[in-house]
């Protein structure tokens, strides 16, 4: 099976360092699951994330369904499957808003959730929490910058980003980085195809936020 790994961060400081995780930072990472669901034709992805600030839970990307919601507990290597009917998906905002079984003996701060379904194409995101006061999001496709109403448009009063350019959300590289009221957030994919490119431009794009 293909995988090609998915992440998102969010930053309290202006530090970046990737694929590091640590108190105070949201991550999700995502893979196709095409091949694990031969029951179904759609091509499905997932998103591994975090609760944010204000105990919100989002995926970021926008699924036009889900398939499934798993929550894990990593300390124990815990997994519970979470119904579908205790989740409410708002794709608008992808708000995703899970009523916790009772078997789960931990908070929803204390796991780590799998959201699993169909994403649009071209790829669409949410920018939880993007604020916009010193610099845009910066936007790299495929180890190069992405351009603003070429590549992609973004309604800053929704946070919705549509990328123009067909960007598959599972198999294309990409990264997007956006300013919040606490740090920064992040989202990329497959980004060790063009490490060094990537590595440059973020460098650059917080170079505007000092």
């Amino acid at each position: 099976m293909k995988k090609n790994f998915k992440a998102i961060k969010a930053f309290k400081t202006l530090a970046f360092a990737a694929a590091v995780f640590s108190a105070g930072i949201l991550f999700a990472s995502c893979n196709s699951t095409k091949q694990e669901q031969p029951q179904s034709k759609k091509n499905t992805t997932f998103v591994n994330t975090k609760v944010s600030d204000g105990n919100r839970l989002y995926s970021v990307m926008v699924f036009s369904e889900l398939t499934e919601v798993q929550a894990s507990y990593l300390k124990k290597s815990e997994h519970f499957k979470i119904p579908l009917s205790a989740c409410i998906y708002e794709s608008d905002t992808t708000l995703l808003t899970v009523k916790l079984p009772k078997e789960i003996p931990y908070k929803a701060s204390e796991l780590v959730f799998t959201i699993t379904g169909v994403p649009l194409f071209p790829a669409e995101f949410i920018l939880c929490n993007a604020v916009y006061k010193n610099t845009k999001p910066g936007v790299f496709i495929n180890g190069k910058k992405a351009v603003l109403n070429t590549d992609y448009t973004l309604d800053t009063k929704t946070n919705h980003l549509k990328f123009i350019t067909p960007v598959d959300s599972d198999k294309d590289s990409y990264e997007i980085i956006w300013q919040t009221s606490s740090g920064t957030n992040s989202m990329s994919n497959n980004t060790s195809l063009y490490q060094k490119e990537y590595r440059q431009f973020e460098k650059q794009w917080f170079n505007q936020l000092m």
